[in-house]
């Protein structure tokens, strides 16, 4: 990531994309931003720029968590949208949705290269059809706040997991009330993102050539440095990434894992809108030892299109998706919630480059991995597994060694299947 913005950060790039206008008509846009507190204002002004075009916008908002199960019902009851945000990750799970519109075919695949990365393209590429674009990037990493931790006495962001445990006691011991690390405890999708980037930390995975390893002795280390967290009141239970947001803002958590959008959470959820951004710290995320590689995760919202009607140059659905990339729409929107728009013209606009917060998220991401339960056919049963298993752990209901083993045990019968 950070190489990419530096590479086109100096370069000005313009790219036309030759489309015929569009005929007016109401575009069905499924989405979880006008759902969101944080979105749903900037939603409206997206939709209202487009509708000047004389088309209109039929905003369909759901719960970021209702929007995966909502757009499948919608698929089996022929009533998809015209268009849906998706979450990068999970774009896989709906690539056997036959309505899905190759992009490929409709914009040309040289047109695509030259409007997005290929680091950001690849995004929406399922097995060489372009069935989304990407809309933001960035990565889920580790966010610190940096008012916490002068309070606590802590004046260095700790670089190994021993560094990081230090800090943690000084936050318990020192900020009244606090959850030094809001670790995700409770919501299954929630504890996968924070296990997976343990499992790594301490030199473990979860799959290896599609088959579950999750009882390695690597792995079992990473269970029982969460249950100790949890144990010795570093962490917390019942805790899901909505609860962590509004702790950091609200100055009673240190550190914990999100997408860039953290900062927009922070200035909303403390009530202190810019004036926090600077405790809002984007950093690397705590290693074994010296020379390892901080962790994190590849992260991104993409677009999708639906329907024949939908598949050609001069649909508005087409038009809307194209509005929604534009540079006037984009930049302001990827700057606005702290994300890296995903276009070779959006990174390289002055107000990206000159964001001293996405330049160290950018930094901080060294070498995000994917997110390889996201894509499994059954990956919703399997996060299920690893959540239970990761609870059952930290609330003491078994040791970190039997959950390990659990788990193994039921990801292997559950992956046989």
């Amino acid at each position: 990531m950070k190489h990419l913005v530096q590479k086109i950060a100096g370069a000005t790039v313009a790219v036309a994309l030759s489309l015929s206008a569009a005929s007016a008509d109401e575009v069905e846009f499924m989405n979880w931003l006008g759902a969101e507190e944080t979105g749903k204002d900037k939603l409206a002004d997206m939709a209202a720029g487009f509708e000047a075009t004389g088309n209109t916008v039929d905003i369909q908002a759901y719960a970021w968590g209702d929007l995966p199960k909502n757009l499948f019902l919608r698929a089996r009851s022929n009533t998809l949208p015209d268009v849906s945000q998706i979450q990068g990750r999970m774009l896989p799970t709906f690539s056997g949705i036959d309505a899905l519109v190759d992009l490929n075919e409709v914009i040309g695949k040289d047109k695509l290269e030259e409007m997005f990365p290929a680091s950001f393209l690849a995004m929406g590429d399922i097995d060489g059809k372009q069935l989304a674009l990407p809309w933001i990037g960035g990565t889920i990493g580790w966010v610190a706040n940096t008012e916490v931790l002068e309070a606590a006495g802590v004046t260095e962001i700790p670089t190994t997991v021993e560094e990081f445990t230090a800090a943690l006691i000084a936050v318990r011991d020192n900020v009244p009330n606090s959850v030094p690390y809001a670790l995700a405890t409770k919501n299954n999708n929630s504890i996968l993102l924070d296990y997976l980037i343990w499992s790594w930390t301490f030199g473990s995975d979860v799959i290896v050539d599609g088959k579950p390893v999750v009882n390695s002795p690597e792995g079992k280390a990473a269970l029982a440095y969460l249950t100790m967290l949890v144990a010795e009141r570093l962490a917390a239970p019942e805790i899901d990434r909505p609860d962590s947001r509004r702790l950091f803002a609200q100055g009673a958590t240190a550190f914990y894992l999100d997408a860039p959008v953290a900062r927009a959470f922070a200035r909303t959820f403390s009530g202190r809108d810019e004036e926090i951004d600077a405790a809002v710290k984007p950093i690397m995320g705590p290693v074994l030892a010296e020379g390892d590689t901080p962790q994190s995760i590849q992260w991104g919202h993409v677009i999708a299109l639906f329907g024949d009607d939908n598949a050609t140059s001069d649909s508005a659905a087409l038009a809307f998706v194209m509005h929604l990339l534009s540079d006037e729409v984009l930049v302001d929107y990827a700057a606005d919630q702290g994300v890296l728009p995903t276009t070779k013209a959006g990174l390289a606009s002055e107000r990206i480059t000159g964001d001293q917060y996405l330049k160290d998220w950018a930094e901080a991401s060294v070498a995000p991995r994917r997110n390889t339960i996201a894509s499994l056919d059954n990956g919703g049963e399997v996060a299920g597994i690893i959540g239970e298993e990761v609870q059952a752990a930290i609330l003491g209901q078994k040791s970190p060694e039997q959950a390990a083993d659990d788990m193994q045990a039921r990801l292997e019968t559950a992956m046989a299947d």
